[in-house]
């Protein structure tokens, strides 16, 4: 059975599909089998990737049962990692009624079942709270949120843990916390290490180790259409991604040996 992350937060810039793509290219090559999701219209996780996006959005066709979603991926370079691209239009194409119908009951249900063969899905959403952070919030499993290391980061936090929990009641039933990745980090800079200090102070279970080292490699493997994984395996944002997938692969057996 896999296991659904929605990576998200309601602010730009903190890291969001970066997180998502390299994520699913570690936890591939680590031998798991993962689709990367993107529901964000700005399609950039597509990009990331070296793929193009449809015209228009597979996503009203999958919810409302006229399309499989194996039908819409796409292959990627690395082997166990495929991808469900946004389209090249920037609208947002689904409303309030898909990204709450039976169709997101039933797309949870395909990815989550033997059939599918999946380990991990890695939801990409958009850097807003609307209709596909509502779908992604549907599909869910888990929620891995990029906190920042700047000024303001518990604020856009705080916004996100509240959306959460208002889909819980909808729902009813548990969105668990994947945890707190703390991105764009500069161990050299004293308001990093205050960030962090301030969000394991209020979150110390949820924060996770491994925090994501600031790194300009990483924006140039995704000009490149690449995860750092392929463009370049000794830079700091590699070992980063590396080990955050590691801690994720943990804490999963952890989970599954418990259960």
């Amino acid at each position: 059975m896999s296991r659904i992350i929605a990576v998200t937060s309601q602010k730009g810039g903190v890291g969001k599909t970066t997180t998502a793509i390299n994520l699913s290219a570690y936890l591939a090559l680590a031998g798991a089998k993962v689709l990367l999701v993107d529901l964000d219209p700005q399609s950039n996780a597509t990009s990331g990737m070296g793929l193009e996006g449809p015209e228009r959005s597979h996503l009203p066709d999958i919810l409302e049962g006229r399309l499989s979603w194996e039908r819409a991926c796409r292959s990627t370079p690395i082997e166990g990692l495929r991808c469900l691209p946004s389209s090249l239009h920037l609208q947002v194409p689904i409303d309030e009624r898909q990204a709450r119908g039976t169709g997101v009951d039933l797309l949870r249900e395909a990815w989550t079942s033997d059939e599918a063969a999946l380990d991990f899905v890695i939801l990409d959403c958009p850097p807003s709270l609307g209709p596909m952070t509502d779908l992604a919030l549907g599909l869910a499993d888990s929620v891995l949120i990029p906190v920042q290391c700047e000024y303001f980061a518990m604020e856009g936090l705080a916004q996100v843990l509240a959306r959460i929990r208002q889909a819980e009641q909808e729902l009813q039933r548990t969105i668990e916390l994947q945890g707190l990745v703390l991105t764009l980090y500069s161990p050299e800079t004293d308001l990093c290490h205050d960030v962090a200090r301030e969000v394991k102070q209020f979150f110390p279970q949820e924060t996770l180790e491994t925090p994501i080292l600031r790194d300009s490699t990483l924006a140039e493997a995704t000009s490149h259409g690449k995860p750092i994984s392929l463009y370049d395996t000794r830079s700091p944002g590699a070992w980063s991604y590396m080990n955050l997938a590691k801690e994720i692969l943990k804490h999963e057996s952890q989970t599954r040996t418990r259960a």
